[in-house]
């Protein structure tokens, strides 16, 4: 009997991996980092516990001699994934809510409350169509979204939400990193908005193109617009510039902050693409090849990227080095969702084929 042992990848060691009757495309972890969420295409959501009675860190090992580190194989099967109640007719993707919960939107007008364990029930918030676009404050305890063009927030425990209607429909809600600030994507525009009086004259920034996604710097000074084709843009908030980073050989899905060295990292070409925030010079990092790179997840508190390829390669890449670490091997299956847990500890991503992991860096792994 050929021994398995023999074949073991680093990701078969660090990860657990799953099997879903449709691909993930979009994944979250809740506020605490007790569970993360797969939120599948056919509307369904997939929970699992971040804690592991055979954690990699449980079964690592350093040689007193060398220093040599060594991770042991996983002895026994770990638990399958829970379905979360009550998902048909999700409209929206699935947000962190409160300390520990989830919540998502439905065609309804609706909002669910989910619990880390995948029990779910209605809250008051509501809309009086299909909410399409559903964001959560940092502190989990405003909720925004949008039914067409009407904007609505609200506090989790009413049911009085405030309104403004906007001249487009509503394709995209973020909530800056502390909180007083609304991004709000209708049209071509993109409005940044006061929490505290939303009807107040509103920091416009055109693009050439709808955005489909909006995503903030931690410190708030940048806001990343996702589009459909054309590359990316990138507002300077207090200047309200706004840069197009374009021509890319594919659609950018993902595009991430380096915390400690000023860059912005995205996805779309045959290698990772990234730039100094200060200056645009580009940032050299990882390999260049014949793959394209479908998704990369910047790590919130150290200088790496994770590297999520179209063949199912999965790598790890420190920002401004051109070298990477590899953790899988080709699949078949390219990588569409990837997201790191907020102290840097966990990796989850999903693919085409319907696979989804979640990866756990033992703590000896990176030097501190």
């Amino acid at each position: 009997m050929k021994d398995e042992r023999a074949h073991l990848q680093l990701f078969d060691l660090i990860a657990r991996d799953w099997q879903l009757a449709s691909p993930a495309q979009q994944i979250n972890f809740n506020a605490d980092t007790s569970a993360v969420a797969f939120a599948c295409a056919d509307g369904s959501v997939h929970l699992a516990a971040t804690a592991d009675k055979a954690s990699p860190t449980l079964r690592t090992r350093r040689a007193i001699d060398t220093g040599r580190l060594t991770i042991a194989a996983r002895e026994k099967p770990f638990l399958p994934l829970k379905v979360a109640e009550f998902t048909e007719g999700r409209s929206s993707d699935v947000v962190a809510f409160g300390a520990q919960g989830f919540a998502f939107a439905k065609t309804s007008g609706r909002i669910n409350a989910l619990s880390a364990g995948g029990i779910a029930y209605h809250i008051p918030p509501r809309a009086q169509a299909a909410i399409q676009v559903l964001a959560a404050s940092p502190d989990g305890k405003t909720l925004a979204y949008a039914s067409g063009a009407q904007l609505y927030v609200a506090p989790a425990e009413t049911s009085e939400p405030e309104m403004i209607e906007l001249p487009n429909e509503i394709s995209a809600v973020a909530f800056s990193p502390d909180g007083l600030t609304l991004a709000v994507a209708h049209g071509n525009a993109v409005w940044r908005l006061p929490l505290q009086a939303l009807n107040r004259q509103p920091v416009e920034s055109l693009l050439a193109e709808p955005a489909t996604g909006l995503h903030w710097h931690p410190d708030g000074t940048w806001l990343v617009c996702s589009v459909a084709a054309d590359g990316f843009y990138l507002i300077d908030t207090a200047r309200n510039q706004i840069l197009h980073r374009n021509k890319f050989p594919a659609a950018v899905r993902s595009v991430g902050f380096g915390p400690s060295t000023a860059t912005v990292v995205a996805s779309g070409a045959f290698r990772v693409a990234a730039w100094a925030l200060e200056d645009g010079r580009d940032v050299v990092t990882g390999k260049a090849g014949l793959v394209l790179v479908n998704a990369v997840a910047t790590c919130p508190n150290r200088n790496l990227v994770a590297v999520g390829y179209a063949n199912g390669l999965l790598s790890l890449a420190e920002i401004g080095q051109p070298s990477e670490i590899l953790l899988r091997e080709d699949t078949g299956a390219g990588i569409t969702a990837m997201v790191w847990s907020q102290e840097g500890k966990y990796l989850a991503l999903a693919g085409t084929d319907g696979s989804a992991a979640l990866v756990e860096f033992p703590d000896a792994m990176f030097k501190s």
